[in-house]
């Protein structure tokens, strides 16, 4: 059996990772959760403790701010269904690790070296089998065009992850106001 690809979107807090971890819970096989968080202040303290209450001991955890496609032979060892949250967070350590962004040339670069990672990861998933991977990404460029030059380079990187892994996964959900929808069955094709 081929692995399966799923990608869980939604605005912040809007229950996407609670619909994540109850699917991959509903799945067979043994569970690998992902953490990309970093604690960097008091707030992502708090976001992550609360995570990790919630999921409890049944999880095989790992945390991987970075490098991703570089720890998945690692991870895919030990875990059937593997829970990926999230690759907002996993964008942000990138942008972060790059150090400063002094224009266009350098936001393309950083997406470059994103946007490769990411697709190492994605044929290295598909090269496997049985493996269910559940991706957690926030869906943030729904709203008002950020006033300043880095918000903006980030918002475009990350909709391109984001539309990187929807264009491979087999399911896309997404939750809005805890409410979850599946799309990817809905998706339209135009050729032409």
């Amino acid at each position: 059996m081929k692995s399966q690809i799923i990608l869980c979107s939604g605005g912040a807090r809007s229950g996407k990772s609670e619909f994540a971890e109850r699917l991959a819970l509903a799945t067979e096989g043994r569970k690998a959760y992902v953490a990309t968080g970093q604690a960097f202040d008091e707030e992502m303290i708090d976001r992550i403790k609360k995570h990790q209450e919630r999921r409890g001991e049944i999880w095989n955890n790992f945390e991987v701010p970075l490098h991703l496609a570089k720890e998945w032979q690692n991870i895919s060892q030990t875990a059937d269904v593997i829970l990926i949250d999230c690759l907002t967070m996993f964008t942000t350590n990138h942008m972060m690790a790059h150090g400063s962004i002094q224009g266009q040339q350098d936001a393309n670069q950083l997406e470059a070296t994103v946007l490769t990672e990411l697709e190492t990861l994605l044929a290295s998933i598909k090269s496997c089998e049985g493996k269910t991977v559940i991706f957690v990404t926030n869906e943030i460029g729904l709203g008002i065009v950020p006033d300043n030059k880095l918000a903006r380079y980030f918002r475009d990187i990350a909709g391109r992850v984001n539309r990187t892994v929807a264009m491979a996964a087999d399911k896309l959900f997404l939750t809005i106001s805890g409410v979850t929808i599946e799309l990817k069955s809905q998706e339209v094709h135009i050729n032409g």
